[in-house]
């Protein structure tokens, strides 16, 4: 049974765990990015931590860094038109592919269909989808000879099931290709 004197105690060793807890602990020294080797992969020289010392990890990666969004247009049932809210997307897309650091970069755009009809059907079904993006893409701005199109149909199709819609076969996956990031001279 509690008194006065046990809550007295847990209000008081809680309220230390809080502290402790919400302290904040300054890392020893920062992590050091080193060059890549020759694969363009990164590895992290970390200091030696003490006891209970947290690791935070932060990267600069420099001004030459950027992603677009990524999207991935839906369609209707046999149907290559496209839905309103793309539009906005794809505009979007297209202005941040255009940005200088992405200007290296392509694009695929690989047309896929549900499994409904049949598979030269969806083939063509799926080609026509990417390339009616593509259209909107070159319309919104990014040149025609970064984009690349090409069609699975129905191949890898999920289909309906308990979690999935055939709505989310009726798609254009919209995938960033090429460039090669490489940070800058370490800022002072």
């Amino acid at each position: 049974m509690y008194d006065s004197r046990h809550a007295f105690a847990m209000t008081v060793v809680m309220s230390l765990g809080m502290a402790i807890g919400c302290a904040k602990r300054e890392a020893s020294s920062p992590p050091t990015m080193l060059a890549s080797n020759p694969h363009g992969q990164y590895s992290a020289d970390w200091p030696d931590l003490g006891a209970d010392e947290e690791r935070y990890i932060t990267f600069d990666m420099g001004d030459s860094f950027q992603t677009c969004r990524r999207i991935s247009p839906k369609f209707p049932f046999d149907s290559a038109r496209t839905r309103a809210q793309d539009h906005l997307q794809l505009r979007a897309f297209a202005s941040c592919m255009n940005d200088p650091v992405m200007l290296e970069r392509t694009v695929l755009l690989v047309g896929r269909a549900d499994d409904r009809g049949s598979a030269a059907y969806n083939r063509d079904l799926g080609q026509r989808r990417a390339e009616r993006i593509k259209q909107l893409l070159v319309d919104d701005g990014l040149n025609a000879a970064r984009i690349e199109v090409e069609s699975r149909g129905e191949a890898q199709a999920e289909g309906a099931g308990p979690d999935v819609s055939y709505g989310y076969d009726r798609r254009v996956d919209v995938v960033i290709r090429g460039g090669v990031h490489s940070p800058g001279p370490p800022k002072s």
